[in-house]
């Protein structure tokens, strides 16, 4: 077994001798320097997994050379060993990183205590994590036996996006793949339960809420109150990616999030046109016919209507804005700024709807270029991106103005969207949409297994521009090749973050109220 290898520096080490040979005689090796300088050459040639480090020191004092041993290797464990316990003093070491501190006079048990408590306390988490994921092993699949229902999911799908962060800050591959493969089976059954139940709850009006109600049952009631009432939809935005935010918006906001579940296909044109019109797509196209594009038509035609929609909307439920709504789509640093530049003026509306694409249009360029999908080459790696994002941004910035405001924000997204890694045969006549998820025209085919095909669009709420048009929706992590190039296609898409289809990722999303917390 590998010994544990101590750096101990002291400007009185010759007097530490018995403490180290405690620790030899424990099967540690302690490495002793006399000084600051030396010290920081030891960690520079060597590898250790602790340092001991005395605060008193002539010449390089400890802060000083805590701080230039953090400058080679900022994870290295540093235990302070100090004759001061000065409040101030304390607060300048933990904020440069040191992981304990011991006061003297110290005793051997008192050192032994503090380096077991560091070098295992990452394998008494480990097992914790892993005790606790077999817990919540054998409930996922008492849940999946007991045939979920919509909240079950929500519940279901909430726990494994809690597990995917808590993930993030440990490395366990045995456990994550595990993780993993639990997330794949839940997507099978999830795709399942849509299957089933799709139908039925397009002719439920209570539960689960669908993307066509959210402005009637959130927009109207918060417009009654009076308060200035800020619509924001970030395109393609998960649960996970909500969940990273979150700490920053509870500092502003207090936060109330209920979950609903997108239409398919769980892409822009369908969602989001769904969300803003408050109509299902066969309503859209049949009362506004001159808004509705063919399916296979460029996406960007298809959202260009959303201002002139939700105004509609609101006149259908009968609220009075006198002088309209304010509407932003916001696609790039411009247009972001200004916004920020706006939100002061906002205070005298009524209702101010702001479109964020960023989400979406990384995803989009990630598939194109090379430098993204290496920084973006897992969930963990998105979630990272997403934050770093997210905190530099001009919509935090927009957010942190509205929280000084006496308004109420709906925040929400159209769709999410998921990783795909299987590829699945498609057959077709040649004019049918594009969509990697999703595809819509005639005499489509595929395994049965791995799709929903609607055959009658109009169950689906769906417009057909043919009698004989189908829609296909890929389950789980699927996606869509033809048969001709199929191993050039399947290399180039595999991988790839995608939306329309049937997944718990793309399909149960969040809606949360925010009110700002002004003191």
């Amino acid at each position: 077994m590998k010994k544990v290898k101590i750096l101990w520096i002291d400007d009185e080490i010759e007097m530490l001798k018995p403490h180290i040979l405690f620790l030899e005689e424990r099967n540690y090796e302690v490495v002793p320097a006399s000084n600051g300088n030396d010290g920081i050459k030891l960690v520079e040639e060597n590898n250790f997994d602790l340092v001991l480090l005395d605060e008193m020191m002539p010449g390089l004092d400890g802060l000083e050379t805590l701080s230039e041993i953090k400058k080679r290797n900022a994870s290295l464990p540093v235990v302070m060993v100090t004759k001061n316990e000065e409040e101030g003093l304390m607060n300048k070491a933990i904020s440069q990183q040191i992981t304990d501190y011991i006061i003297k006079p110290i005793n051997p048990n008192q050192v032994l205590m503090s380096i077991k408590k560091i070098l295992m306390s990452e394998e008494i988490r480990r097992n914790r994590i892993g005790e606790e994921y077999t817990q919540f092993s054998a409930w996922l699949n008492q849940k999946l036996f007991s045939e979920p229902d919509w909240q079950d999911w929500v519940e279901i799908y909430r726990k494994i996006v809690d597990w995917d962060i808590k993930f993030d800050s440990i490395y366990y591959e045995d456990v994550t793949q595990m993780h993993n493969y639990e997330k794949k089976n839940c997507n099978v059954e999830f795709s399942n339960f849509i299957s089933k139940n799709y139908t039925k709850f397009l002719n439920n009006k209570d539960y689960p809420i669908l993307s066509y109600q959210l402005v009637k049952k959130y927009i109207a009631q918060k417009l009654s109150t009076k308060k200035l009432v800020y619509f924001i939809v970030l395109d393609c935005l998960r649960l996970d990616q909500f969940n990273i935010f979150k700490p920053f918006l509870e500092k502003l906001f207090n936060i109330k999030t209920d979950y609903y579940l997108s239409i398919l296909p769980t892409s822009t044109p369908y969602s989001r046109n769904a969300i803003f019109s408050g109509l299902m797509p066969d309503k859209i196209a049949k009362i506004y016919p001159q808004c509705w594009k063919s399916s296979k038509d460029i996406e960007s035609s298809f959202n260009r209507d959303e201002h002139f929609f939700i105004d509609e909307q609101i006149k259908r439920l009968g609220i009075l804005l006198p002088n309209g709504s304010k509407y932003t789509k916001i696609l790039n640093i411009d247009e972001g700024e200004y916004v920020v530049k706006k939100i002061p003026g906002y205070k005298k509306e009524r209702l101010v709807i702001l479109v964020y694409n960023f989400l979406d249009l990384l995803l989009h360029h990630r598939f194109k270029d090379e430098i993204l999908q290496e920084i973006i080459q897992n969930n963990r790696a998105l979630r990272s991106l997403s934050k770093i994002w997210f905190i530099n941004s001009q919509f935090y910035r927009a957010l942190q103005l509205i929280s000084k405001q006496d308004a109420v924000i709906v925040l929400t997204t159209d769709h999410g969207s998921i990783k795909v890694e299987h590829a699945t045969k498609v057959i077709s006549d040649r004019d049918v949409s594009s969509g990697l998820r999703a595809k819509h025209g005639k005499n489509i085919s595929c395994n049965e297994r791995q799709i929903i095909k609607v055959t009658n669009p109009s169950d689906f709420g769906l417009p057909a521009e043919t009698m004989v048009d189908n829609f296909i929706f890929a389950k789980g992590d699927y996606y869509f090749v033809y048969p001709t190039d199929y191993h050039e296609y399947k290399k180039k898409f595999a991988g790839t973050y995608q939306h329309g289809g049937v997944s718990m990722e793309e399909m149960i999303l969040p809606i949360s109220i925010l009110t700002p917390k002004r003191k």
